[in-house]
C-alpha cells in the first residue's frame, strides 16, 4: 500500500490522531500559567506545587506503564476512550473545585487521562503510519506544540476576564466532549491474531535488553527537551543577568525551532536513519549549549536553536519501535514511555538541586552532560535494531521477547 492510499484509508483516524495531540498540548500547559493563581488562592508555597506537580507525574507514569497493557488486551480505541472521560470528569469537577486537596487529585486524574491517551495515539500510529512513519509520527507531535501555543494565550484570556482560574479546565469541555464523541463513532483497524494473542508481559518486557536501551536513549532525550525548556529562562535571568522580557523571547525562539524541527525533523530521519539522526542531532545540540556557556550574551540565541535538535526525539524513538516491534507494540510503548517519565523527573530535580548546591551556570551545563549519555545508549541500541540490517520481514516474535540484543 502507498502512502497517498495509506492516508486515505485511514484519513479520519489520522485527523484523531492530530486532533489528540493538539488536545494534549493544549490542555496539559494550563498549569504552568496557572501555578500563581493555585498558589494565590490556596495560600501554599513551592513546595506544595512541586508535590502537585509530582503527584501528576506519577499518574502519567502509571497510565502509560499500565495503559500499554491494557491497550493490547482491549484496544485501542477503549484505552483512548477511557483517557478522554477522564479528562472530561476531571474538567467538569474542576468548576467545583474548592480546596488544594481536590486540586491536587484532579490534577492527577487530568495526567493519567493523558497518559493514556500517549499510548493509545502512539499504538495507534503504529498500526496506521505504514508508510513514511517518522514523518508522520513527527507531524503528529507537531500538533501537540500547536496546541501548546495556544494554550498560554487562553489562560491568560481567561485571568484577565477576571474569572477564577479553575473555568479554564471547565470550559475545556468545549472541545472535550465533541473529540469524544468523534472518537466514538470512529471504526479502528483489526488487531491481527498474532497481536491479539501476544500481550507482553511485564517481566519479558523488563529481561529485554533491546528495550532498556530505548528506555536510556528516550529517558536523556526526554531529560534533554524538557531540561532545556524547563531551564533556560531561569539560567538566562539568573546567570546571564538578562530581563524577563529578553528571557521569555528567547524561550518564543526556542519553541520556533521546535516547531520547525517537528516538522522537517521526519523527512530528515527517513533520509538519515533514525538512530543517525538522533546521534547527528544529539551532537549538535551539545556543541550549541558548549559554545553558548563559552561565549557572551551575543550568542545566546545558540541556546533557542537547541529547540530545532531536541524536537525530533520523542517522534523518533516512537518510529524505531514502530519498526523494530510489530508485536506488542502498545506493551512496549507504554513501558518505555512510562520508564523514560521516571528518568525525566529524577534528573529535571537533579538539576535543580545542581543549581542550588552548585551554580545555576553549572546545572544548565549539565544538560548537555546528560546528552552524552543519549550517545551513550543510542550506538549500542542501533547495533542491535533489526530493521537497521536491511531484513523487511517481520521480526518473529519470540526475538523481539527475547532477552538478548
Amino acid at each position: 500500500m502507498d502512502n497517498n492510499n495509506s492516508n486515505k484509508k485511514y484519513k479520519f483516524l489520522i485527523v484523531l490522531v492530530f486532533l489528540c495531540m493538539a488536545v494534549f498540548g493544549f490542555i496539559e500547559n494550563f498549569k504552568g500559567t496557572l501555578i500563581p493563581s493555585i498558589r494565590s488562592q490556596f495560600g501554599v508555597d513551592y513546595g506544595a506545587i512541586g508535590i502537585m506537580l509530582l503527584v501528576s507525574s506519577f499518574g502519567y507514569i502509571f497510565a502509560t506503564l499500565i495503559g500499554g497493557l491494557v491497550a493490547d488486551r482491549l484496544g485501542k480505541k477503549s484505552i483512548l476512550m477511557f483517557g478522554f472521560i477522564l479528562l472530561i470528569a476531571a474538567a467538569a469537577l474542576f468548576y467545583t473545585a474548592n480546596s488544594f486537596t481536590m486540586t491536587v487529585v484532579l490534577m492527577l486524574l487530568i495526567s493519567t487521562g493523558f497518559g493514556c491517551m500517549e499510548v493509545g495515539v502512539n499504538s495507534l500510529g503504529a498500526q496506521i503510519f505504514l508508510v513514511n512513519s517518522a514523518v508522520m509520527m513527527n507531524l503528529t507531535h507537531l500538533f501537540y506544540g500547536l496546541g501548546s501555543t495556544v494554550s498560554p494565550k487562553y489562560v491568560g484570556t481567561v485571568l484577565a476576564r477576571n474569572l477564577p482560574w479553575n473555568y479554564a479546565y471547565a470550559f475545556s469541555l468545549v472541545i472535550l466532549v465533541p473529540s469524544l464523541i468523534y472518537l466514538a463513532f470512529l471504526r479502528f483497524p483489526q488487531t491481527s491474531e498474532e497481536d491479539k494473542n501476544g500481550k507482553l508481559p511485564i517481566t519479558q518486557l523488563v529481561r529485554n535488553k533491546k528495550i532498556w536501551l530505548l528506555v536510556g536513549t528516550l529517558g536523556f532525550c526526554t531529560v534533554a527537551e524538557l531540561g532545556t525548556a524547563n531551564w533556560l529562562v531561569n539560567f538566562l535571568q539568573e546567570a546571564r543577568g538578562m530581563s524577563v522580557d529578553s528571557s521569555s523571547l528567547y524561550m518564543t525562539f526556542f519553541f520556533a525551532f521546535f516547531m520547525l524541527g517537528r516538522l522537517l525533523g521526519g523527512m530528515i530521519a527517513e533520509r538519515l536513519g533514525y538512530t543517525k539522526t538522533i546521534l547527528y542531532f544529539t551532537i549538535a545540540g551539545i556543541v550549541l549549549i558548549a559554545s553558548g556557556m563559552l561565549l557572551n550574551n551575543r550568542f545566546v540565541f545558540l541556546f533557542s536553536c537547541v529547540g530545532f535538535f531536541v524536537s525530533i526525539y520523542f517522534p523518533t524513538i516512537m518510529s524505531i519501535i514502530m519498526k523494530e516491534f510489530r508485536y506488542g507494540t502498545s506493551s512496549i510503548m507504554g513501558f518505555v514511555i512510562a520508564a523514560n517519565a521516571g528518568i525525566n523527573m529524577m534528573f529535571n530535580w537533579i538539576i535543580g538541586k545542581t543549581n542550588d548546591l552548585i551554580s545555576v551556570s553549572f546545572g544548565y551545563l549539565s544538560i548537555a552532560i546528560y546528552m552524552v549519555l543519549i550517545i551513550a545508549f543510542i550506538i549500542p541500541l542501533e547495533r542491535s535494531l533489526t530493521f537497521n540490517k536491511n531484513r523487511n520481514e517481520a521480526v518473529k516474535p519470540e526475538e523481539k521477547v527475547s532477552a538478548s540484543v
